[in-house]
């Protein structure tokens, strides 16, 4: 069962998303918050597994919320929230731990989706995020360290960013496991990461958006 916390200063919003969260019979809401800094507060007493954030929250900012949850130990697997995908926003959210960012517009099956990826610690972008992404970020560097990348490297970082675990991709490719994992290995070195979770952000950032059923997900 996936243990998870909603922080969402509306009312009626916060209802909502609990009772869709509380039809899949693997999720668990185990409190509910309506600022940041209850969010944090929250966070530390409950443990959940996943914290379901909003961006925009009185007393203190999602964004300030999840940089401060992240720095528990332990921290919750965090899926932001927002009414706008905005570039810097959802940047700043990736870079302060979020391993999920959903709009609010596309609340439903993404939700759980992400709910679902977070618990594993895998990446998951609604469409209309990934599509902001993909627009603003493609080309804005003139040296792309992707270039750094074999081939079968910049195939296997594609691959993961959209979603294949190392099993399926060694299928994929009629290669080992063991293969795979030491060109994933390799990749992450020359872009200079030492997680998954990064090397999708990174990835992403670089102009790697692979789409999966019209989102991003990840896992590994």
């Amino acid at each position: 069962m996936i243990r998870i916390l909603v922080a969402e200063d509306h009312h009626l919003v916060r209802e909502g998303i609990c009772k869709l969260l509380r039809e899949a019979s693997d999720l668990q809401v185990v409190g509910e918050a309506d600022d940041g800094l209850e969010t944090v507060r929250l966070t530390q007493v409950l443990r959940p597994d996943v914290l379901v954030l909003d961006v925009a929250m009185p007393q203190m900012d999602g964004l300030e919320a999840l940089k401060r949850v992240k720095a528990l130990k332990p921290s919750p697997q965090v899926v932001m929230l927002s009414m706008h995908g905005d570039l810097p926003t959802v940047q700043q959210a990736l870079q302060n731990g979020a391993v999920g960012y959903v709009l609010k517009q596309s609340v439903g099956d993404e939700l759980i989706a992400a709910v679902r990826a977070a618990s594993r610690g895998s990446v998951y972008l609604s469409a209309g995020v990934a599509k902001v992404v993909t627009q603003n970020l493609v080309g804005t560097q003139s040296v792309n360290p992707l270039d750094r990348l074999s081939p079968r490297e910049r195939e296997i970082v594609e691959m993961i960013v959209a979603g294949c675990s190392t099993r399926e991709i060694a299928e994929l490719l009629h290669t080992s496991a063991k293969t795979v994992e030491k060109q994933r290995r390799d990749a992450m070195r020359k872009l200079q990461v030492d997680n998954v979770a990064s090397l999708v952000r990174v990835s992403m950032e670089l102009g790697i958006v692979a789409k999966k059923n019209e989102s991003l997900q990840v896992r590994e």
